[in-house]
Parts: structure tokens; C-alpha cells; sequence
């Protein structure tokens, strides 16, 4: 009897060391975290934009690491033109209203000729009076950075209404000001604006499901994975899954999103451009930035 009730006692100290282990490695994680919050975790990072980023362009970088602390990296953080990276704000402007009830994913829009545009983007190949969802337009929008798609997807809720999202949500750099490729806008020097800080917070929020909901937050990620630009980040990092929007217009060329590590050691990586020294050039200097920002920094 005695034996049983010392075999038992030995179990279960077995079974709360072993608790105690993982509480305590739980413990390590927290406490490296807490004092990598403590120090100045970006020490010397401007250096590195200014040796890697060095082409002649002008760039802007937004850098966070949300597992290791919660400071965050910006540089030139300045309102720029967005390029198609207002249409992240859009997106999330219209799932807010889906998932207030305003409005349905399977909303059935029926493609104009009238909505077509020119620019990226493959419906304005599709025939007039073809049905589309609200959700494969969205969808449009940000894997192909389609612009009849954006165009249409702007006139479901109103500019207003997109405008007041990204106010009410302190994104105070961006503003939705024309459509894509609304030529008599552009050629008046009408433009949409964001800036590294705004599109890092938001891609942020995204990524901690904060944005809209779970729901709808993973339902962005899905679209943002889905990205059919990969020229930048993910030819850069082929090893990682990244969620993310590019951007292009004369004299400019941005990436930004959320850089999944299998570790879960992620990374939010926003890189934006003005006067750049042309495309191929920045994107170079962006692909090695990104690939040090995941693979060496703080390694």
C-alpha cells in the first residue's frame, strides 16, 4: 500500500515539474520579451535603411516585430501618395459595414461598361452585364490591384463613407481623394495619400485581428496572401508567407504587409517610395532591405 501511495506521490511531482518547466519557459519568452521592450530595440536601424536603402530614391519605412516587442520602427514617416495602397483602407472601410449588416459580401454587382477602367486589373476584360460578387470584387481589387474593381467597389459605400473610416480610426495621413484612374483628377494634381505609419498600423491591426473582427480580419489576410504581385517581398523571401499590397505610379513603387515566419517570429514591413531612381532599381534595394529586416536583424 505503501508503495502504491509513494508511486503516486512520485507521479505526480513528475507531472507538476514538468508543469512548472513549461511555466517556466513561458516565464523566459515573457521576460526576454519584457526587456527587449525595455531597450531601445531599433538601436542603429537608421544606419541600416541609409546603407541598404541608398540608390537616390526617396523612402519611407515602416518596421515591427510583434512577437519580440511592442516598439515600432518608422523612418520618413511623411504623407506620400498612396498609390493602389489606399485600397487596403477601402477594403476595411467595407468590411466594416459588412459586418455592421449594411451591406453583404454576396451582393450580387452586375459590371458595367461604364465601370471599366484602364491600368492594372482584369475585369474591364470581362463582358458587360457579368454578375460578380461584392466579395470576388473586393477580392479583385486586391490581388490583382484591379482598378474597375476598386472603382466599383468605392461607389458601394461612398467616398464619404471611407473618408470617415480611416478618420475615426486615427490614420491621419490618408486620404481617399479620386478614383483609379480618374484622368482629369490626376492630370489637376488630385492624388490619394498614406504614409508608412498609417499602412504599418493598419497591416498591424490586421495581423492581431483588431482591424473589423476575426472574420473579417482573416478574410483581408486571405485576399492580402493572394497577392499576384510578387515581384518584391515574396521573391525576397521565399521561404515565408506574406500577406501583403504593392503600389505603383510614376516616379514611385511600394510593398507592405505582414510577413509570416513559420517560428512565428513575424514581421509587419512597410516600404514606401517618391522620386525614385526607377522601378527595378528601388525594387532591388526594397528586396534587400526586406530579406535583412527577416533574416538578420536582430538575429
Amino acid at each position: 500500500m505503501k508503495k502504491k501511495f509513494f508511486v503516486a506521490i512520485a507521479a505526480i511531482l513528475i507531472l507538476a515539474c514538468g508543469c512548472f518547466q513549461n511555466q517556466s519557459s513561458t516565464d523566459d519568452v515573457t521576460q526576454k520579451k519584457s526587456s527587449v521592450e525595455a531597450a531601445d530595440f531599433f538601436a542603429g536601424m537608421d544606419e541600416s535603411v541609409e546603407r541598404i536603402l541608398n540608390d537616390g530614391s526617396e523612402y519611407a519605412v515602416y518596421l515591427a516585430y510583434p512577437a519580440r516587442t511592442s516598439e515600432i520602427y518608422t523612418y520618413n514617416s511623411t504623407q506620400m501618395r498612396s498609390a493602389s495602397m489606399i485600397k487596403v483602407f477601402i477594403l476595411a472601410a467595407i468590411m466594416e459595414k459588412v459586418e455592421q449588416g449594411e451591406i453583404s459580401l454576396d451582393k450580387e454587382i452586375v459590371l458595367l461598361g461604364s465601370d471599366k477602367v484602364g491600368g492594372a486589373g482584369i475585369l474591364s476584360g470581362y463582358q458587360s452585364g457579368e454578375s460578380f460578387s461584392l466579395r470576388e470584387i473586393l477580392k479583385l481589387m486586391i490581388t490583382h490591384s484591379d482598378n474597375t474593381a476598386t472603382n466599383i467597389a468605392i461607389d458601394q459605400i461612398g467616398m464619404n463613407a471611407i473618408n470617415d473610416y480611416i478618420q475615426r480610426n486615427g490614420y491621419s495621413d490618408t486620404v481617399l481623394r479620386r478614383k483609379m484612374m480618374d484622368i482629369d483628377a490626376i492630370n489637376a494634381g488630385i492624388e490619394n495619400y498614406s504614409s508608412v505609419k498609417d499602412l504599418g498600423d493598419i497591416f498591424l491591426k490586421i495581423y492581431n485581428f483588431q482591424c473589423v473582427n476575426a472574420t473579417y480580419d482573416a478574410i483581408m489576410i486571405d485576399f492580402l496572401q493572394e497577392q499576384t504581385d510578387d515581384e518584391c517581398f515574396p521573391a525576397a523571401l521565399p521561404d515565408k508567407v506574406v500577406a501583403h499590397k504593392t503600389g505603383a505610379l510614376v516616379g514611385l513603387f511600394d510593398d507592405g504587409g505582414i510577413i509570416y515566419d513559420k517560428d512565428g517570429d513575424d514581421v509587419i514591413l512597410v516600404i514606401m517610395t517618391e522620386n525614385f531612381a526607377g522601378e527595378s532599381t528601388v525594387i532591388n534595394s526594397m528586396k534587400k532591405f526586406a530579406a535583412y529586416a527577416v533574416y538578420d536583424f536582430g538575429r
